[in-house]
């Protein structure tokens, strides 16, 4: 199953705390834990986004696995979750 979710910082969210918040996932190991339950997990920044915001894109057959990201950055991103199907462009 594919799952996309999309986090904007919540208005107490600084650049400083989501670096911090970040470097903790890091250092936590959560990004190995990602990586080991799902077959693609992408992320990506929206440029010149005010408030900031990302995006994940996840092939996991672990439908938990949103909840690793949620518990861990829900704090200072407001978080949805969807269950998406890929299409080609033409169909």
């Amino acid at each position: 199953m594919w799952l996309w979710l999309s986090a904007i910082a919540k208005p107490h969210a600084t650049p400083q705390t989501i670096a911090a918040k970040r470097h903790q996932w890091l250092a936590q190991g959560k990004d190995r834990q990602l990586r080991e339950r799902c077959r693609s997990a992408q992320r990506y920044v929206v440029e010149v986004s005010t408030p900031p915001r990302v995006l994940w894109l996840l092939d996991t057959d672990d439908p938990e696995v949103a909840t690793l990201i949620t518990e861990h950055f829900g704090d200072l991103w407001e978080i949805a979750v969807s269950r998406v199907t890929p299409q080609a462009i033409g169909s």
